[in-house]
């Protein structure tokens, strides 16, 4: 199964490839795409490398505006079933029926995705399925609602050997305002009623859908999947625990002695190491040390008791200068301006 949320568990520049050759393949100038990215054109020639989350968030936004096709994340989580077979959806497929499959995935949904929260309520006649945002995602909402629901309907489609199934999909958002038969885009790949402005972003399920039998179904191979699921979770949380140490070294030591050297030392590993463990969940040290960075200017020159020169010694920087040209490239406006409009 994928991580639609690579952003923030596993985002390998690799990912974000085939996005990217979707739009240009519309037309698209792969610089428009590339637009207030910070993306270069060299990196996407690297075969390692992860995208902080507001990368990731923003290469989204171009997609979504650029793509002549309002239903493309639903094309792209095709493409992904087809392509990919990692050991969740291998473990997915050994299911007894579609129930077990479905409670799988809200099982190990860190697997999954660790951007999005997966739910599944079971009635008397129906279950549903439910998708909500861990973190504010704005307009890239969508892009991850439709490639992940696009993803379970074909994944679905296959381990029941069907090519349609009774469901009902409800969107939160609007239908996309391109042309009026765009909303035919989504009925026509689901072959199911769907309904947008909706409380929530789910699916419904039929009782009867919900134990129709897994034609894959194998309880030898499920034992063996399972361990294999419990492994790579067992290795997320490793990797999850070793981002929340580095956070709590780089808060306990001067901005100016934080380095890549300096960390591991403070963890007890080899720089080789501590950087495999970052790179697994799509972030860097100097990505951490960044945000500590931004949490502590934030609160400092909200509580304007230094001055923005000490400030900017105190948080590593050279000069007050590029202090303020972070500060604005992080929050919009310069630190000085910032606290002008402040109250003490």
């Amino acid at each position: 199964m994928p991580s639609t949320a690579k952003s923030v568990r596993k985002m390998e520049l690799a990912d974000i490839k085939p996005l990217i050759k979707m739009i240009v393949n519309q037309g698209h100038s792969i610089h428009k795409m590339l637009d207030q990215t910070n993306i270069s054109l060299h990196e996407l020639t690297q075969f390692e490398g992860a995208l902080e989350v507001g990368q990731y968030l923003r290469l989204i936004h171009n997609a979504r505006v650029l793509s002549s096709d309002p239903a493309y994340a639903l094309h792209m989580g095709e493409q992904f079933f087809i392509n990919h077979d990692g050991v969740l959806a291998c473990r997915v497929m050994c299911s007894k029926n579609t129930q077990n499959a479905m409670e799988l995935l809200t099982q190990y949904q860190h697997l999954f995705t660790q951007l999005m929260e997966l739910n599944l309520d079971i009635t008397d006649h129906y279950g549903v399925f439910s998708i909500e945002e861990k973190i504010p995602l704005g307009k890239a909402l969508p892009h991850f609602v439709e490639y992940s629901f696009a993803i379970l309907y074909c994944l679905g489609k296959f381990c029941l050997g069907q090519k349609n199934f009774p469901l009902e999909f409800e969107f939160s958002y609007d239908k996309p305002e391109t042309t009026e038969a765009s909303e035919h885009h989504y009925a026509r790949f689901f072959r199911n009623k769907v309904r947008f402005n909706c409380s929530a972003n789910r699916v419904i399920i039929p009782k009867e859908t919900l134990l129709q039998p897994i034609i894959f179904s194998n309880q030898a191979y499920a034992q063996k999947n399972e361990a294999l699921c419990q492994k790579q979770l067992k290795q997320t949380q490793k990797d999850q625990q070793v981002i929340q140490r580095v956070k709590q070294s780089i808060r306990h030591m001067s901005f100016t002695d934080v380095s890549m050297a300096s960390l591991s030392q403070q963890l007890c590993m080899s720089s080789r190491s501590l950087r495999r463990h970052l790179n697994s969940q799509g972030v860097s040290y100097k990505t951490l040390l960044e945000n500590e960075r931004k949490r502590i200017a934030l609160k400092r020159v909200e509580k304007q008791d230094i001055t923005i020169e000490k400030l900017a010694i105190e948080l590593g920087y050279q000069s007050a200068a590029s202090f303020s040209r972070a500060f604005k490239r992080w929050f919009g406006i310069a630190p000085n301006l910032y606290k002008q409009n402040t109250p003490k």
